[in-house]
């Protein structure tokens, strides 16, 4: 059994130790962490290193309080403008992270916390957007220049069991890029929206 216990101190008393022993206002320090004040700005504030204000701050806010948990919150309304413009606007988490304000890894981050499946690099979602904004030709016309119509037309003369060539030759397009739009709107149910909000 030791001798000792812990009514001794068994410090040494010439030495105080490598750091001054800071107090720290609690009070004021949720205040400035409920008002938005970073962690390094905290630290900077109270003239302390980062770990320690993070240290405080797990024994004074509570888990459901602290900013991170509403940052991956799915009713923070910056999260369901990231989803929507992500899911139904179908931009890139580059474009997405320019238009909310956050980086691209913060974006890229909080999809997979929601379990939204990343896009390929290669994704083009091919009803919005008009063959000729990747045509190279800027002299080559189109019957129609509105995305709208001219996938009206193209679902219109699908339906009307045209071969692709007829359909190629009518939207004046070469026949793979009939192909892979009528794939693309196969797999997507295209038609089947596009018919029931026509009807």
């Amino acid at each position: 059994m030791a001798w000792w216990n812990h009514s001794i101190d068994y410090r040494n008393q010439k030495r105080s130790g490598r750091f001054k022993r800071i107090e720290i206002d609690t009070e004021k320090l949720k205040s400035m962490y409920h008002s938005g004040t970073t962690t390094k700005e905290l630290a900077k504030h109270f003239n302390c290193s980062s770990p320690t204000i993070k240290r405080h701050l797990r024994f004074l806010i509570p888990l459901a309080l602290r900013k991170y948990k509403q940052n991956y919150s799915k009713s923070n309304p910056v999260n369901e403008m990231i989803v929507e413009l992500y899911v139904k606007n179908k931009l890139s988490t580059k474009s997405v992270a320019d238009k909310v304000g956050l980086s691209d890894e913060t974006v890229r981050r909080r999809l997979k916390r929601f379990g939204i499946e990343r896009r390929t690099r290669g994704f083009k979602d091919l009803s919005s957007f008009h063959p000729a904004s990747l045509n190279r030709n800027p002299d080559k016309q189109y019957p129609v220049n509105d995305i709208e119509s001219f996938n009206r037309m193209l679902t219109n003369s699908y339906c009307m069991m045209l071969p692709q060539y007829k359909i190629a030759d009518i939207l004046n397009i070469d026949r793979a890029t009939v192909s892979r739009r009528i794939n693309f709107m196969r797999n997507s149910h295209y038609f089947k929206t596009f018919y029931s909000t026509n009807l």
